[in-house]
This record gives structure tokens, sequence and C-alpha cells, in this order.
């Protein structure tokens, strides 16, 4: 998920107490992601208490019905061959159509091997579809 929006959250460091910050970005909606947030805004200085936390709703549904509509376009497919040196491959996709190009800088989590499955997205270049976005799936994650 992308950024997570804090509408308003109030809060202790060990030095001031009684802090308030309005529309702060984390990684995250857990009071985990704003305490480190704040110190790394505090530049270390540790938060003694979360007092409160307002979350910014709207944007947190919106992102979460963009992460679907994403998902909804990602393939799977398993990888052909790829040309390390040349730094391209191509990917066999489950659905029914051609393979697919690919070059090793769309790989996200590390190069995938030959025969690995992979999940894709697909993207137009001038000489045809390519696969970019390319994320190695392991036996958990299917």
């Amino acid at each position: 998920m992308k950024k997570v929006r804090v509408q308003l959250v109030r809060y202790d460091m060990t030095k001031t107490q009684k802090r308030n910050r309005k529309d702060m970005l984390v990684d995250e909606q857990t009071e985990d992601a704003v305490i480190a947030q704040l110190e790394k805004i505090h530049k270390g200085e540790e938060v003694v208490k979360i007092h409160e936390i307002i979350w910014d709703d709207k944007q947190i549904k919106e992102a979460n019905r963009q992460n679907k509509i994403e998902q909804r376009h990602m393939f799977t497919g398993q990888v052909k061959f790829l040309d390390l040196e040349k730094g391209f491959g191509f990917i066999r996709p489950d659905e029914d159509m051609d393979d697919l190009f690919f070059h090793k800088s769309a790989c996200e989590d590390g190069v995938p091997y030959d025969g690995d499955r992979v999940i894709f997205k697909i993207s137009k270049r001038p000489k045809g579809l390519s696969a970019i976005h390319v994320k190695i799936l392991t036996e958990d994650k299917e």
C-alpha cells in the first residue's frame, strides 16, 4: 500500500509533552509506524506516549481501492529464459497470449531464474508488449 495519511496525532516526547502533528504520512496504518515517523521527525528523540491518532479514512479507502484495481491488472506466468549478460528475457504468461519480453531492470525483488513463476504487469512499448514490475512468486505467495 502507498503511504497512509494521519490527519492528527497527539503525543508526548521525552523532552516535550502535549505535542500535535497534522497531515503526516506513514508507511502503514499502525501505531508503530506513527512512532517511527515521529522519532524520525524529532531526530531520534523518543516518543513516550501516543494519546490519539486520527487516520485519514477517505485517503485510506481510496488507496485500498487503487490497490484492488492494480491487483486486477496483474498477470502470472513462468520465466521462459533470461540472458543476464544481455539483460533481458521472456515470460510465458498463464493467459492465452504470446510470450512477453522483459528487461532485468523490470524485476522488483531480484532477478528470476529460468522456470521461476512470476507475477507482473503488462506495458506497451514500441516493439510490442512487455512485462514490467516483475516479482518472483514463492510457494507461500501463491
